[in-house]
């Protein structure tokens, strides 16, 4: 059958035969001997430091959701001991209620207790301050302080001053006491209303 064809043609057949085992030889031998070889000297070492970067990197992620959501509930469980009111005037009549509680489980007698004012703390949490002024003996004043202290709401002496009565055969003592109690802050929205950031 070669025989029949011109040389040009049987050269131009042989040609295009070799171009396919060439190709055949490249296409299914050098190029997946290629591919397995590493391009550098390193290259191996290099993907393995690659790969536990991101290991430690999947790693991470999965402490800092961990965190986050920690970090959640703990903020959840310290809200919980803000003032419930919406308002600041609202605010105020819940910490002379609260103050007043806490005096009467004590068996304490109030002379005097004023809210004093509404300080800004951030613009998501206020501070309602009080003044107290009561009398009483010593051993009341530190079971007053450790309850607010430990009372479920979160309240706190930011201002003491103590004065011994004068001629007193009880012994008591002339207190005036600064409290704070920490509230939410609520913003205005579009529509009017009000809502707790």
């Amino acid at each position: 059958m070669l025989e029949k064809l011109k040389p040009r043609d049987r050269l131009a057949l042989k040609l295009a035969a070799a171009a396919v085992g060439v190709f055949l030889v490249v296409q299914f031998g050098v190029f997946p001997m290629l591919d397995e070889a590493p391009s550098t000297p390193g290259g191996v070492e290099e993907k393995e430091l690659m790969l536990r970067r991101y290991q430690r990197l999947v790693a991470e992620s999965a402490n800092e959701t961990a965190n986050r959501a920690a970090a959640e509930a703990r903020l959840k469980v310290l809200e919980s001991g803000l003032l419930e009111s919406s308002s600041p005037s609202l605010a105020n009549a819940e910490w002379q209620r609260l103050i007043r509680d806490l005096a009467d489980q004590k068996g304490l007698e109030l002379g005097t207790s004023e809210v004093l004012r509404v300080e800004t703390l951030s613009s998501d949490y206020a501070l309602v301050l009080g003044r107290v002024q009561l009398r009483c003996g010593l051993e009341q004043l530190v079971d007053l302080l450790v309850a607010l202290a430990t009372s479920p709401k979160l309240l706190g002496a930011t201002g003491l001053k103590v004065s011994a009565l004068q001629g007193d055969p009880q012994r008591r003592l002339q207190v005036e006491l600064t409290i704070g109690a920490p509230m939410r802050v609520l913003v205005a929205t579009d529509g009017g209303r009000t809502r707790a950031k």
